[in-house]
């Protein structure tokens, strides 16, 4: 009889925890599809001024999209190429292996970062040149102690994520190579935005110093308010490229992240103020 109520519990334990996960399973999907169903609605702000050829704004949450320009034309992308590298890197750099800067790193185009052959650093801390500074040195130096071919592993997580119009060159983006289109770039952001938190924690840093160097966060968006982190570049090729995340308080007070990427830009400050100033004012969700 004690044999025969146990199997009964059993039984009866089963069921239960059966029905409870396709509950939690049916809620989980009635979310998800309450998320994707929110709408986005812009009130008809006009946006004029913007210099930039290709751009693509959108929410971090939801994924909508709330401006687009020639958002599909492959361009180069400069140094928001070490966002990816950088991302990469921490998937395969060790965080404290000695790295000794090398005088093939110095010789690499640009003195951002001001790293000196001879110096030592932990692996991890060339992150912050890299990031701060846009150090090509630092981004060099990454590239030659990492355990695997840095520039091989940022086009293998791009083609894994069926991203067919990005490709990368080199870890710097000195390269004219390193090419994407603003969708793309932004999909990718939100990507690295999720997945790698310590890239955009580094990025929002005003400073960094260590026993050797110190760094300034020479991006043109750090000080300004609901900045969440990003990188921006340029070469002759490029022109000026962003990708940057902020909070913007919208219309009905509701505070949401957006991501706005900008590539061929003549004025990345301009840009982006006339940018948020849209989003701000135009853009709300129900």
């Amino acid at each position: 009889m004690n044999g025969i109520l146990g199997r009964i519990t059993i039984f009866s334990a089963l069921c239960t925890a059966v029905i409870g996960g396709v509950f939690l399973l049916a809620l989980g999907t009635a979310h998800d599809a309450l998320r994707q169903s929110a709408s986005v609605e812009v009130s008809g702000g006009m946006v004029s001024g913007v210099t930039a050829q290709s751009i693509f704004v959108y929410d971090l949450e939801s994924g909508k999209e709330v401006f687009v320009r020639n958002a599909d034309e492959q361009r180069p992308i400069a140094s928001v190429t070490k966002l990816f590298s950088s991302a990469l890197f921490l998937e395969y750099g060790s965080s404290t292996q000695p790295v000794v800067i090398s005088a093939a790193d110095v010789r690499t185009e640009g003195r951002s970062g001001r790293l000196q052959r001879g110096e030592t650093y932990q692996s991890r801390e060339l992150l912050f040149p890299a990031l701060l500074e846009s150090s090509n040195d630092a981004t060099a130096a990454m590239e030659r102690v990492a355990d695997t071919d840095l520039v091989s592993a940022m086009n293998e997580y791009v083609r894994m994520h069926g991203l067919i119009q990005t490709h990368f060159a080199d870890a710097s983006g000195l390269h004219d190579g390193n090419v994407s289109t603003a969708r793309e770039l932004g999909v990718l952001a939100g990507m690295l935005y999720k997945n790698y938190p310590h890239i955009f924690d580094i990025t929002r840093l005003k400073t960094y110093l260590n026993h050797v160097n110190a760094w300034m966060n020479n991006n043109p968006f750090v000080n300004e308010k609901g900045y969440l982190g990003g990188k921006h570049g340029f070469t002759y090729a490029a022109n000026r490229t962003a990708v940057a995340f902020f909070e913007e308080t919208l219309q009905e007070k509701q505070n949401r992240t957006f991501v706005y990427v900008i590539l061929g830009s003549d004025d990345l400050v301009h840009d982006i103020q006339i940018l948020r100033t849209y989003v701000q004012q135009s853009v709300t969700f129900q």
